[in-house]
């Protein structure tokens, strides 16, 4: 299973202060993602264009930073479900076709009707609720 992970309106709310993540959401987010044990996680929050890998799996816990296994490629374009062509990129260089995957977004439209997306209100960040629906996702895709 592959988590595409976006920052700002998950990790960071959007009332938040730019480039510092909510401890709660963080911490609700790392939660979740243990209870998922083969996840691994892929960034595709713009941060990737600003940040270092590694300064990015240095905002997480060290067992969850190293199931962080990349950033995925930045499609200039952003219109239409950028996100998405940029999660489908990223699968198809890395030979994860085929693999069940969920985004976790607070923006829809980024992501076509009935993509794989579990979309968070970017007032309350990734919370209990979020971490239910990932869970029951997950579960799903098994």
């Amino acid at each position: 299973m592959l988590i595409f992970l976006d920052f700002d309106g998950v990790l960071r709310r959007k009332q938040s202060p730019l480039y510092r993540l909510d401890a709660d959401c963080l911490s609700a987010f790392e939660q979740a993602v243990r209870k998922v044990p083969d996840a691994e996680i892929v960034i595709t929050s713009t941060w990737r264009e600003a940040f270092s890998l590694e300064r990015m799996r240095g905002l997480f816990s060290p067992d969850i930073s190293a199931r962080i296994i990349g950033v995925t490629p930045i499609d200039r374009r952003q219109e239409d479900h950028y996100r998405y062509r940029e999660v489908l990129a990223y699968m198809k260089r890395n030979g994860k076709s085929g693999v069940p995957w969920v985004a976790l977004d607070d923006e829809s439209s980024h992501y076509p009707p009935l993509a794989n997306l579990i979309l968070i209100d970017g007032q309350r960040g990734f919370d209990s609720h979020a971490a239910e629906r990932l869970a029951s996702t997950v579960q799903y895709a098994r």
